[in-house]
């Protein structure tokens, strides 16, 4: 039952990421004036012509009313980073604490991507592995999941026309960008009403292929589900998730149309499915700077390479 409360939420979440390209490709201007709606999606189509940036992030999880799965993580970061695809680089670094319980333990971490080489230091010293190897472990893991657990997910009856279906969502619904001015910068504001957002008409086949995967007994497929079935898994769906909020707020540079900085903050109650108490907060802030500015990173002096043996292992 718990594998199926976090099956939904990250459907949730990923339905959010799915209307994000819907965005910037209508006509409505949710809300915003026209000259601060292009204003804002220009510095949002600015941001992939960024080929260095320096940034400062800090980040917070929460879970409560869990049990023994409360507890909260709270990080710190910097760094610098490169796009250039055949050479990029990164520099990252990170401090904070994390608490289960009555225990909390201090984070720390850094990481450092140069001259094709990933280095990393958990606390206990630097080691570097070729960026190569990382890349194959990676596709290992993502050949393995289509090939394993999640294999049922595109065999699924009605999933193709499930995503088809997200194409018929108007965010100018559900979606609503306001601007302020602070500082000499423009500050937008987009707030998403989950409630009308999950109630859409146009979300009822997803609902009905969700419920469906967790539906059907192991290693069969579930029935297909009529249509009053999949109005009832969304108002059902709806329901958990009515008091959610996920919001963004973008500060822009009106000089330049770039983004200064970006905070995402999400708060999921999850009563319903839990029980009193029970909800999923997390916090994201970053501010990013000095873009297209030469940066430097330097291979740490003492790191040790990892054996073919530990990177073999690792995969």
């Amino acid at each position: 039952m718990k594998k199926f409360h976090l099956s939904i939420v990250l459907v949730v979440l990923a339905l959010v990421l799915a209307i994000v390209p819907a965005i910037f490709a209508q006509d409505d201007t949710l809300g915003a004036s026209q000259g601060d709606y292009d204003l804002w999606t220009s510095a949002n189509a600015n941001m992939a012509t960024i080929k260095t940036a320096s940034y400062t992030f800090t980040a917070t999880l929460e879970a409560s009313g869990m049990g023994d799965s409360s507890g909260s993580l709270n990080v710190t970061g910097t760094g610098v980073l490169s796009t250039d695809q055949t050479n990029p680089e990164l520099q990252l670094d990170v401090t904070g604490t994390s608490v289960q319980g009555d225990k909390t333990e201090p984070l720390n971490a850094s990481l450092r991507i140069v001259d094709g080489v990933l280095y990393s230091n958990d606390g206990s010293g630097w080691t570097g592995r070729p960026l190569s190897d990382l890349m194959s472990q990676m596709g290992g893991m993502a050949g393995g999941a289509a090939g394993g657990d999640l294999s049922s997910l595109s065999g699924t009856k009605g999933m193709s026309d499930a995503m088809t279906a997200l194409q018929g969502l108007k965010p100018s619904e559900f979606l609503k960008l306001t601007r302020t001015d602070e500082s000499g910068q423009a500050h937008f504001s987009l707030n998403i009403d989950i409630a009308k957002l999950l109630a859409s008409p146009s979300l009822a086949p997803v609902f009905g292929s969700v419920m469906g995967m967790f539906g059907g007994s192991s290693g069969a497929s579930a029935p297909a589900m009529t249509t009053a079935q999949m109005q009832q898994a969304q108002a059902m769906i709806g329901g958990m998730f009515s008091t959610a909020t996920i919001s963004l707020d973008q500060y822009v540079d009106p000089a330049s149309s770039m983004v200064a900085r970006d905070v995402l903050a999400i708060k999921v109650p999850l009563d319903a499915m839990i029980g009193p108490g029970a909800a999923i907060n997390v916090n994201f802030d970053i501010s990013l700077s000095n873009y297209n500015e030469p940066i430097s990173v330097e291979a740490p002096a003492d790191a040790v390479m990892a054996t073919p043996e530990a990177t073999i292992a690792a995969q």
